[in-house]
């Protein structure tokens, strides 16, 4: 290994606990519906890890397609954090999420 690759990882890995420690905070803030806060944050290091191991063992794999696989972790988290901050109730397509309740909106 190149010491370029060393530090890659490195920088890698601590990119990865840092997103770790952010999503559980948020996590644990926000109360996610799904899962737990240690969930959320073990899936962001897991998804992350595998995008090292991809890098690490498959020389050619496309970067676009670690990156993905780097990021899935974070995107389903703020997919799951959406859907615990506004609810499992019907889509209003006349309306924006934060207008607030059906009570405050004007008649129109």
């Amino acid at each position: 290994m190149s010491v370029i690759t060393v530090l890659g990882v490195g920088a890698a890995a601590l990119l990865a606990a840092i997103a770790a420690a952010v999503v559980y905070r948020d996590a644990e803030s926000v109360g996610v519906d799904l899962g737990s806060p240690l969930l959320w944050a073990a899936f962001v290091v897991v998804t992350s890890g595998i995008a090292v191991v991809t890098v690490l063992l498959v020389p050619d794999a496309p970067i676009p397609g670690v990156l993905v696989v780097a990021a899935l972790g974070p995107l389903l988290y703020l997919l799951e954090r959406d859907d615990s901050m506004h609810g499992d109730g019907p889509a209003d397509p006349t309306r924006l999420p934060n207008d607030g309740e059906e009570s405050d909106r004007p008649d129109e």
